[in-house]
């Protein structure tokens, strides 16, 4: 049989296998036909049971590489399709591309600042079937690292809850009967897979933006980072001066930060939740860290590895303790920035 000679010439496998077979079913002969839909079926089959694993528990058994979502960032281009938009996952206008690329941002992990970042996965192109466009794949793919995020991160379940509501049961028998389908009908499909993507995204949508705070958050951003609280620095800097004008020592990171509370409390900013998060760092090497209110009197440069700076102005840094789950926004290159 052709279907046959052609895999096994090819070396076809996993989900190429349904693109092969899906492209010789549409024509020939009906008996020809039907039997090669009972073989898509079977195949199809296979398929629900990874998109259940995957969808429902966050789960990738794919240790032959079969499936059309890889572990690790994403190494090809995806083809371009002009005719459609990348639609909104419903997490306030972010898209499936954008949250990817601010997960890809986390290009720096320092100790003691975040939890370990979920471990990322792509798409594999190569292995998606034609008849499912990338748009619905990109879908599947958010809907899994969402769950694996969920399931990977020491959080107690009375805080994390469950991200699908509960309704596993509900969206495994949804994917059961389009399982029993003899055709793949791309319509049905797609919007099982947007009930479970429009689950998901509301329940990050309430976990990030209500439960925790993304607005304060962005406001704590602002103030620190952007000098909003420009009355706390002032003081700072009046109390830190005699500290950081010469050279970093042993003690300076420690005495510093006693200033920096000293000084939130001058301009009585009390908050106990807030103040433990935030950190000011001595940096004796690399890249320097600045304040950018003394950017004229410690110009940027770069350290070599056995140069001191010639003041603690020069090496200081401020790090900020991003709390689950907003670590996959707040991450420590976007800090930096």
């Amino acid at each position: 049989m052709i279907v046959v000679e052609q895999i096994k010439t090819q070396k076809i496998h996993g989900c190429q296998i349904l693109e092969i077979v899906n492209r010789h079913s549409r024509g020939g002969l009906p008996p020809v036909r039907h039997a090669l839909e009972k073989v898509l079926a079977m195949c199809h089959a296979v398929m629900y049971k990874q998109l259940s694993a995957w969808m429902l528990h966050g789960l990738l058994l794919d240790q032959h590489e079969e499936f059309f979502i890889k572990p690790g960032p994403s190494s090809g281009i995806v083809p371009a399709q002009p005719e459609e938009e990348e639609e909104d996952l419903g997490i306030g206008g972010l898209t499936g591309k954008q949250l990817r690329e601010l997960q890809d941002m986390r290009l720096i992990e320092e100790e003691n600042m975040l939890a370990p970042s979920p471990k990322q996965f792509s798409l594999r192109i190569e292995m998606l079937p034609s008849y499912i466009p990338v748009r619905v794949a990109e879908k599947i793919l958010f809907v899994g690292e969402s769950v694996q995020m969920f399931e990977s991160q020491n959080v107690s379940l009375s805080k994390k809850g469950s991200i699908l509501k509960n309704q596993e049961d509900i969206f495994a028998a949804e994917l059961h009967r389009l399982k029993q389908h003899l055709v793949f009908n791309l319509m049905d499909f797609e919007s099982v897979v947007d009930w479970i993507r429009s689950t998901v995204a509301e329940h990050l949508w309430k976990l990030m933006v209500e439960e925790s705070d993304l607005i304060g958050q962005l406001k704590i951003i602002k103030d620190f980072y952007l000098l909003g609280r420009g009355e706390l620095f002032q003081a700072f800097i009046d109390t830190a001066q005699h500290m950081l004008k010469s050279p970093p020592t042993a003690v300076t990171e420690h005495d510093v930060n006693v200033a920096f509370q000293q000084s939130a409390h001058k301009v009585l900013l009390d908050d106990d939740n807030l103040l433990p998060l935030l950190h000011l760092t001595i940096h004796y090497h690399g890249k320097e860290h600045r304040d950018a209110s003394q950017s004229r009197e410690a110009p940027s440069r770069e350290l070599s590895p056995h140069e001191s700076p010639t003041s603690g102005w020069a090496a200081l840094g401020l790090s900020y303790k991003v709390q689950w789950p907003l670590h996959i926004l707040f991450t420590p290159a976007v800090l930096e920035k």
